[in-house]
Order: C-alpha cells, then structure tokens, then sequence
C-alpha cells in the first residue's frame, strides 16, 4: 500500500472512530462525515476567501442538552499516535475556523479538533486564546486577506472574529481506553426512549 493510501484510510478510519465516540456520548445528534454523501461534502466544504481553493471539514452535526442544545458543530480529525507536524495542521485549521466564522457557517457554533496525540505540551492551554488564533490566521494572510503584506493583514483582521473563535475551540485527545467509556447500548436505548416520549428527536 502506498504511504499516501494509508495516510488516507487513518484519516478515514479516525473520522469514523470520531464520530462514533461523538454519538456514544448521546450529547451529539445526527454526526456526519464530509466522505458520507455528496450533500454532507457540500454543508462542509467552504472556499478560501483568496486564491480560488477550497477546504472542508471532516465531521459536522448538531448537539443535544444544556447547554449546547441545538447547536451545531464541525470537526477536524487526525488520527495521529505521535505529535507529528500538528502544530502546523492545527494553525492552518484555526485559519479555516476563523473564514468559516466570517463567513457565518452554520455548523460553526462549535469547532473541535479530535485527535489520539497531544501536541505542543507547553503552550496547550493557549492554543485556543485569541492571541494564538490570531497569529495563526496571520499564518495564512495570503488566502485569508488576500494579501502579502503582513502589516495589511494585521490591519484587516477582526478582533472579535478572533474572539468569536477562541471561544468556539475544543481542543478533545482521544485514547482507544477512552473510546469505550461511553453509555451502555442498553442504556442508549432508555435514553432513546425517553427522548421520544417527550417529543424530542433522538
């Protein structure tokens, strides 16, 4: 198997895994990957606002109960054992978040970052501050302003873009361990139940 064929089924496998634990959660209502169907490709594919490129994200869909109720959500997933070059992918995914938040995506309420490695141990707990997200976008100002001048690119950003996204960001580190630690099937199906009987969409 060539290397890019098997980068290609972990990212696949990782996305379906992901979803998986999303759903086991029963916090997560009808989860989707961008690989399910044409329509689902569409609700997760945006274009950069320069350079004539489009990105998609791996996983959209909406959440259940307080205090998230009815919110939607899109997610990059990677299926890494090893920090690997992370830091770069995760700059250039916040780039995405703040289009898709300028853009007023609908499935942007929340905007998550799944993987099975943890990267940058010393600057974990700022990688979702708006000091980060706004050097990361600043990372891509040639697609995202449209423009090789740092200093214009600096002068066109929105703060409260930049804002709107920090608050937005999960950072969630998945263990194999982890992925069985979710309700029962049986118990799914009480909750399941429930949520029918008081009208809710399960």
């Amino acid at each position: 198997m060539a290397v890019g064929e098997d980068a290609h089924l972990k990212g696949f496998s990782g996305a379906r895994r992901a979803k998986m634990w999303l759903e086991g959660t029963m916090r997560i209502s009808g989860a989707y990957a961008n690989t399910d169907s044409p329509s689902c490709a569409r609700r997760l594919t945006l274009a950069w606002p320069h350079g004539g490129q489009t990105f998609s994200f791996d996983l959209g869909g909406a959440m259940r109960g307080a205090p998230y109720h009815g919110d939607m959500f899109c997610a990059e997933v990677k299926n890494y054992q090893q920090p690997s070059d992370q830091g770069t992918q995760f700059d250039e995914f916040v780039a995405k978040c703040y289009v898709a938040c300028q853009n007023g995506h609908l499935l942007s309420d929340h905007l998550m970052w799944i993987t099975w490695a943890p990267f940058r141990a010393n600057t974990w707990s700022q990688l979702d501050s708006p000091k980060h997200v706004e050097t990361a976008v600043l990372l891509h100002h040639e697609r995202v302003f449209g423009t090789a001048d740092r200093a214009a690119a600096e002068s066109a950003i929105d703060p409260e873009i930049v804002a709107m996204v920090a608050s937005r960001l999960w950072l969630i580190v998945l263990s194999e361990k982890q992925e069985t630690l979710v309700p029962l099937k049986d118990w799914e199906a009480i909750v399941a139940a429930e949520l029918i009987r008081k009208g809710e969409q399960w």
